[in-house]
């Protein structure tokens, strides 16, 4: 892994961690602010929003100005953002600070995917980004666990001061990392011109799916393992860290998937998702079993992943900016959506319907995988 390999998998785990910290601390922000955790959760719900409006219009731009300059630009918003919310007065202020930071969310992760397989050494485009992507597994321990643990000790705001300092350090790292690729777009991109881009439909279609299905089923997991377990968050906790351990783990297989053809890479990926999802709806009920089906469960996902932003990221070198903000879009849809569509089958049935959803959304993206792309004309 090279320096700016090493810099883009630490970015992904400091963004990526500024997304998920608020989730664990609501009860310590309700507390100090005022009001319950229900309201402070439209912080994150902000957040994403802002996200995905800022994924598909903004990050178009590192087609035009380069990838590393618009990366330069989201990590300035970003740092804004934290100061912002270490510094919130009331629920209000920090739900702005939270919306702020969606906007530099939106243009810094399809700015990375754009870099990293540019940055990587040639030939090994998949690998790299799989390293990229394992920087997820970081935000996962220290977003999750590591929050948590510090609201606990040091209160919420010490939270975002940590998070605060990282993403300066991150932007001086930048500084001092040449981050410069070939600009190949003669034109201003947007979503417009992405959507018209030949198999762009399909690899969209595939992103849902499985962010759908993984939303479907994360989602839950706290719930389930405080309703059907009766376990307190420490466990939900590792089932996290476990789901962790597995993509991370995964980034060392990235290597042999990248000798196979694409459409078998994504085929193994999802057929894999789905039998780990069936074995959870019959399983979960264990905690143990539960625990080794996360460990598959990440890895699976990894796989999956590296292969739907890889994907996307082939279709159009000239465009990658904008075809990876839909990416970013479809995925923090998929997180609103999933969380919307699997609450009412997990309160009437528990954990295990949400599993079987999440299979069978799993296995429409192995069929997507596997039906023949329609031939295109010659010239």
């Amino acid at each position: 892994m090279n320096r700016a390999v090493a810099l883009l998998t630490g970015a992904i785990a400091v963004v990526g961690a500024n997304s998920m910290v608020l989730a664990p601390i609501t009860a310590a922000v309700a507390r100090d602010l005022g009001g319950d955790p229900a309201e402070i959760v439209q912080a994150a719900a902000a957040y994403g929003l802002t996200t995905a409006v800022s994924a598909m219009f903004l990050a178009p731009r590192s087609d035009t100005i380069g990838a590393d300059r618009a990366l330069n630009q989201a990590v300035i918003i970003l740092i804004l953002s934290l100061v912002a919310s270490v510094l919130a007065p009331s629920k209000w202020a920090l739900i702005g600070a939270q919306a702020i930071g969606g906007l530099g969310a939106g243009m810094a992760i399809p700015a990375i995917y754009v870099l990293a397989p540019q940055l990587g050494p040639r030939g090994e485009e998949k690998r790299t980004m799989g390293l990229v992507l394992s920087g997820w597994t970081l935000a996962l321990v220290a977003g999750v666990a590591g929050s948590g643990f510090l609201a606990e000790w040091a209160g919420w705001r010490a939270v975002y001061v940590v998070l605060g300092l990282l993403m300066a350090g991150l932007w001086i790292a930048m500084r001092r990392t040449d981050l410069r690729v070939p600009r190949i777009a003669t034109s201003a991109t947007s979503p417009l011109t992405a959507l018209r881009v030949p198999g762009i439909t399909r690899a969209l279609f595939s992103a849902l799916m499985l962010m759908l299905s993984f939303y479907g089923t994360y989602a839950f997991v706290g719930a389930h393992v405080a309703d059907a377990l009766g376990r307190g968050t420490d466990v939900a906790g590792i089932i996290t860290l476990c789901y962790g351990t597995g993509f991370g783990i995964s980034a060392l297989l990235d290597r042999y998937f990248d000798r196979l053809r694409p459409g078998l890479a994504g085929a193994l990926s999802f057929a894999a998702l789905t039998v780990i999802y069936a074995l959870l709806a019959l399983l979960g009920t264990n905690l143990w079993l539960l625990a080794g089906l996360a460990v598959l469960w990440g890895m699976a996902q990894h796989l999956a992943l590296n292969f739907v932003v890889s994907r996307l990221s082939s279709l159009d070198p000239s465009q990658r900016g904008a075809i990876l903000g839909l990416n970013s879009s479809v995925t923090y849809l998929a997180v609103f959506g999933g969380a919307l569509a699997f609450r009412h089958p997990y309160e009437v049935s528990g954990f295990a319907i949400c599993n079987t959803v999440s299979a069978i959304v799993a296995a429409i993206a192995l069929v997507e995988c596997v039906y023949p792309q329609r031939l295109a004309p010659r010239s």
